[in-house]
């Protein structure tokens, strides 16, 4: 549940110079005004949280690059229930914000002369009395409504929260949020690749090399104008789902509609490649931690 990880990670950063940890808990998270991500968390009997690592390697007056990872601790799909085939696995469905805290732990550890922070909202998604529905609208710190259409589309809430959160605290030259977000995403790229999708194809080429020289590969799928246009909503200024069929880059464009314009802002989809079924050379079965050297080679390139 979302303070257990906090716990997990606070430990295991403890001792490390140049970091700074901050925790959001849901007084906090009201104040801001972060009602998607209060609203996912609502169902739980475990309230939400938002942490915020900052490591500052290089001068303090640099602008840092932002990692935000979805940290849905588990996930039953909310009011909009999930079949139980494959439930069990839902317990992964924080790998995104393991992931960031995996490459800030690994930055601070060696001293990296570069300034970053994470940002790790974190909620478990549950059905209860409590919980949103299809129909709510909710509220969000940037002032957008979200139409729910499905609360089993819940990443790319906790995402919106964070992600402009990360904009206006940290003012960041760079941002990527990593989720395992879709089965769309899956379906289109199995487990070769994770999804990719910017706003600059220039920046996916980039990052396609990134992911060579990591080991950790990416391909690009789209973001076009009309996937805005899809997830307009009646009733609020966006919806959450249920805009057709290119699933991937519709939940990019929800986090995106977040995303200022002019920012260099990279999108990864793990949902087909967090999880292993069996051994690989650099990896056990079962959660694999994948992101962690695909950002860590990102910040190592990125390093002035």
């Amino acid at each position: 549940y979302p303070q257990a990880f906090v716990d997990v990670v606070k430990a295991k950063f403890k001792g490390l110079r140049n970091v700074k940890i901050e925790v959001l808990d849901m007084r906090d998270i009201q104040k801001l005004g972060m009602g998607a991500l209060e609203g996912v968390g609502k169902g739980s009997i475990n309230d939400p949280r938002l942490l915020v690592i900052q490591y500052t390697g290089a001068d303090k007056k640099d602008q840092p690059i932002a990692l935000v990872g979805k940290g849905i601790t588990f996930d039953t799909g909310g009011i909009s229930l999930k079949q139980n085939t494959g439930m069990w696995a839902m317990k992964s469905d924080l790998s995104g914000a393991a992931a960031v805290a995996g490459t800030l732990y690994a930055a601070a550890q060696r001293g990296a002369a570069i300034n970053l922070v994470g940002l790790m909202p974190l909620a478990e998604n549950m059905p209860s009395q409590d919980a949103i529905r299809p129909g709510d609208v909710l509220e969000t710190m940037k002032g957008v409504s979200i139409e729910i259409m499905s609360t089993d589309a819940e990443g790319r809430l906790i995402l919106s929260d964070a992600v402009h959160y990360a904009q206006v605290e940290f003012k960041p030259r760079m941002l990527l949020n990593i989720a395992t977000l879709t089965g769309s995403a899956a379906r289109a790229l199995s487990d070769e690749y994770a999804a990719l999708i910017t706003r600059d194809f220039e920046l996916s080429t980039q990052m396609m090399g990134v992911g060579e020289r990591s080991g950790e590969h990416v391909w690009p799928l789209p973001l076009h104008p009309n996937h805005f246009e899809q997830i307009k909503s009646p009733i609020a200024d966006i919806k959450n789902s249920g805009a057709g069929n290119p699933g991937a880059s519709i939940g990019a464009a929800v986090v995106g509609t977040f995303i200022d314009e002019d920012l260099p802002w990279v999108h990864l989809d793990i949902a087909g490649v967090d999880w292993l079924d069996s051994d690989i050379d650099v990896a056990p079965k079962g959660s694999q931690g994948w992101g962690v050297r695909f950002m860590d080679q990102l910040v190592r390139e990125q390093v002035k």
